[in-house]
């Protein structure tokens, strides 16, 4: 096995010397040809016509006209206009054919889960996708022992609802069922265990299973990787997970900011382990990090095509107000600024504002951050508080007040001219210095809420919870585990229904 194993290693190494001489074209002229290739592959369909995709291919300014020709939506109208259409069994409305697969959202942004079209050529895509982050594994410089372990994927059930004309279910289940026959082999737990719908129940079996498995590599949403790990080390009394993982290297991830989870990660570990970031959305695979030390690269010609809407747009974004918004392309973007990402997909979506928050560390390797959602910004009265300073404040006051806060959630509140703050940690805190401290780093880091907070805004007003009670609100949601994550921001409906739980569940 170790023979296979040099192999393997060597095979991505010789892959990867081979991929970077390939080509030197630019990531303008990739976006191009993806955009020729979306528009000429759907223009019989009716989105297609509807919106002159024939007149688009012709036009000797192809992106102008296809910003001129098709309007920005966002998910609520594609659906009422689109989606809707076609999963009553209708084919070729805004990709070619019958789509049978639907991605279920983990619904943060809103109360619902939303349907998202998951077509055939989207598959390809995240398959292909995979297979080059695998090519990429050579960066890291890992040992051949690890090319012989297997990848232990922590996701949604691969049993999906079905329909009389689709099927629906978590991501992560649709990509399982649905992955090449020769993942099969480098992967665990196997198909059985993949089906359980049951989070616990399913959990129950890996950590039954753990010791006799061989595990180079996870990939997983930290909270529920973290939960795995602490309850593995707790049945079997080990020290850390390399007491039965000793080949353990390598932890992809992606869903939610890993900074809350990196501290008691890493406490689960004895060796080295690499954290590898991953941008993997239920509307496609947009970027994941090829190096240690650097953002993630963002993938350019696999079925998507990109625009950026400039932060100054946000607010109409939030009120739904999109018409006319302008947006730049991979060519115009500076660094260092915030932007809306704007998808059009080979799943058939189309200039959809897929509500995430980027920015560019370098704009010539296309390196890019994800800095959160643009429903996340909170400007109650002007204080434009961003998902990104609501993460660096949590890191600051773990710090400063040597505690350790897993899970967290803000709810600003029009009513009490407020922020409430719902702070996750089993240490114990003096919620008054907690408050003051929140203030104080919040007033530091942006000029816009220390104005207001002389003024309009009230004090924030901080409420302290045990982490378990942030999961029991999933499972009471009926979204435990899988891609399933906590709303960092609130709306009013999903803090109410967070205040009668919690009114029903804390003693």
């Amino acid at each position: 096995m170790h023979l296979i194993a040099n192999i393997i290693k060597e095979s991505t190494r010789y892959k990867y010397s081979k991929a970077t001489k390939e080509s030197d074209t630019t990531g303008t002229r990739l976006q191009l040809e993806q955009l020729k290739k979306l528009v000429y592959s759907a223009r019989k369909t009716h989105f297609g016509t509807y919106n002159k995709f024939n007149r688009i291919i012709n036009s000797r300014h192809l992106v102008r006209q296809f910003k001129e020709e098709v309007p920005l939506t966002n998910y609520e109208n594609f659906y009422n206009d689109w989606i809707s259409l076609a999963l009553s069994g209708n084919k070729d409305i805004f990709w070619s054919g019958h789509i049978t697969n639907y991605a279920l959202t983990s619904g943060t942004s809103g109360a619902a889960s939303k349907k998202i079209p998951v077509s055939e050529e989207m598959l390809r895509e995240f398959h292909r996708t995979s297979l080059r982050q695998i090519v990429n594994l050579h960066n890291f410089d890992l040992p051949s022992s690890f090319y012989d372990s297997k990848l232990l994927i922590i996701g949604g059930s691969t049993k999906l609802n079905k329909t009389q004309h689709y099927q629906e279910g978590d991501l992560s289940g649709i990509l399982s069922k649905n992955k090449s026959i020769g993942f099969a082999p480098f992967t665990k737990p196997k198909k059985k265990t993949q089906k359980i719908t049951d989070w616990n129940e399913k959990m129950e079996v890996i950590i039954e299973k753990a010791p006799n498995w061989n595990i180079g590599a996870i990939a997983g949403v930290p909270s529920w990787v973290l939960l795995l790990l602490e309850r593995i080390i707790d049945r079997y009394n080990l020290k850390t997970i390399h007491d039965i993982w000793p080949n353990l290297k390598l932890y992809t991830h992606g869903g939610v900011f890993i900074d809350p989870y990196k501290e008691k990660l890493q406490k689960c570990f004895s060796e080295k382990v690499i954290f590898q970031n991953t941008y993997l959305a239920s509307e496609g695979y947009f970027a994941y990090q090829i190096a240690e030390g650097e953002a993630m690269k963002l993938i350019i010609n696999q079925g998507v095509f990109y625009e950026f809407i400039e932060e100054k747009y946000f607010n109409r974004i939030n009120k739904g107000i999109i018409e006319n918004i302008p947006t730049v392309c991979l060519n115009n973007v500076k660094p260092n600024e915030n932007y809306a990402l704007v998808i059009s997909t080979c799943s058939g979506l189309w200039r959809y504002i897929i509500g995430d928050v980027i920015s560019f560390d370098d704009t010539e390797k296309y390196l890019i951050k994800l800095k959160g959602r643009v429903a996340s910004n909170i400007n109650l009265m002007g204080e434009h508080l961003s998902e990104e300073n609501i993460k660096t404040v949590m890191s600051s006051v773990q710090k400063k007040m040597n505690i350790s806060i897993q899970e967290y959630c803000v709810y600003p509140s029009i009513k009490n001219n407020c922020h409430y703050w719902y702070i996750g940690t089993n240490d114990h805190v003096d919620i008054n210095k907690l408050s003051v401290e929140i203030n104080n780093v919040l007033c530091i880091l942006n000029d816009d809420y220390n104005a207001v907070r002389k003024i309009l805004l009230k004090k924030p007003q901080v409420k302290q919870l045990k982490p378990k009670y942030f999961y029991d609100f999933l499972q009471y949601q009926n979204k435990l585990g899988g891609q399933s994550k906590f709303p960092r921001v609130m709306t009013i409906s999903q803090a109410k229904s967070w205040e009668r739980f919690l009114n029903d569940t804390v003693e």
